[in-house]
């Protein structure tokens, strides 16, 4: 049996597959599926998509849509198909109806963002030509089934489908291993995550600020190696999958800010489950997924202005046998809830129950 992994990005990329369903391949292999992984952007379009060269971006996304077409080769030679968020990021749903319609193929939709929101922010490189929302329920209604990661589109999803399973962003607890050490010379405080959201940790540029004058906190940012802030010492770098953990494990406390808009119903959560897997006691905005995931003084904290973030940082940054106890209860809380072993179960159901055309569970 062939599952075809229809994605937006190459893998070990993207932190928002990689942290998904990119680490089931292994156990998919195992139990006897073959695992094809069919990325829209190369590796070379994904790093032109962090530069702000207009041109470059038009031209190769266009490029990236003609050669999307074999895609359907693949799907055709496939068993089921695995579609992350869709398989072109322009235009109608064509393409997916022919898989579903025309080849007979059962296809299981997973969305991770509200991409029928324009992100704060942002521009399109091109134009959409569609309703960003008809087209993604349209891609809800016309699969076996759909994978969501919060509340809200859970909501959304089941306003067109009954066959929805929620399943957040999931941390490896073998290769995330917790710490053992909270006390430390210097206090880092940090933030994990990429380019395109980086922005919100701007949120926290008054409060970095401060924390780095009256504690002097070292700042350490991974995903936007050009991240800075003016008047604060910062040291930036890249994502690299070779040093993920290794990288995070340098964070002491770590930060998740969000602002309070519709966009982020969308968002799993992500940062905040890697800094708990790996026992960083995490501060966060309570928004979302987020509200789900942090119970405030148990397993981490929230903060929802300047004065909280500082007060709240601050008391970690005093107090190790503080940062140990959250950080050993967020670690608790990634193993119970979280980890690819608790979750596993729920992406094999979804797979063989969707290739025999029951209901997973059923």
């Amino acid at each position: 049996m062939r599952i075809h992994f229809l994605v937006p990005y190459p893998k070990d990329q993207a932190p928002s597959q990689h942290l998904k369903f990119e680490q089931y391949y292994d156990r998919f292999e195992q139990i006897g599926f073959e695992v094809i992984h069919d990325a829209f952007y190369s590796k070379a379009l994904y790093r032109t998509l962090a530069k702000s060269a207009l041109l470059g971006k038009v031209a190769g996304v266009l490029w990236a849509c003609i050669k999307r077409l074999r895609s359907l080769w693949i799907a055709w030679r496939s068993d089921l198909v695995y579609i992350s968020l869709e398989a072109l990021p322009l235009g109608p749903p064509l393409m997916e109806w022919v898989i579903v319609r025309i080849l007979r193929r059962p296809m299981v939709y997973d969305i991770d963002d509200l991409i029928y929101l324009k992100k704060p922010g942002t521009r399109d490189v091109l134009p959409n030509l569609v309703s960003r929302k008809w087209k993604v329920k349209c891609l809800m209604r016309m699969s076996r089934h759909v994978i969501v990661c919060t509340p809200h589109l859970e909501k959304v999803a089941r306003s067109v489908n009954d066959r929805v399973t929620r399943i957040s962003s999931t941390i490896d607890t073998e290769k995330y291993r917790p710490r053992t050490q909270y006390e430390t010379v210097r206090v880092t405080v940090g933030w994990s995550g990429s380019f395109s959201t980086s922005p919100y940790l701007h949120l926290l540029d008054n409060v970095l600020r401060a924390l780095q004058q009256r504690y002097g906190a070292a700042i350490y940012v991974i995903g936007d190696a050009n991240f800075s802030i003016p008047g604060v010492e910062v040291k930036a770098i890249p994502w690299r999958l070779e040093t993920e953990v290794e990288d995070l494990l340098r964070i002491d406390i770590g930060l998740y800010p969000l602002p309070h808009e519709e966009w982020v119903l969308g968002k799993s959560g992500l940062k905040a489950l890697q800094y708990m897997g790996l026992g960083i006691p995490t501060v966060l905005t309570p928004v979302g997924a987020n509200l789900e995931i942090v119970s405030h003084g148990q397993n981490g904290f929230f903060a929802d202005n300047e004065e909280a973030w500082i007060t709240v940082v601050g008391k970690l940054i005093e107090d190790p046998e503080l940062r140990a106890r959250i950080g050993r209860a967020g670690r608790r809380t990634v193993e119970e809830r979280y980890s690819v072993e608790s979750n596993w179960p729920s992406y094999r159901d979804i797979v063989q129950t969707s290739l025999s055309g029951r209901s997973a569970g059923a």
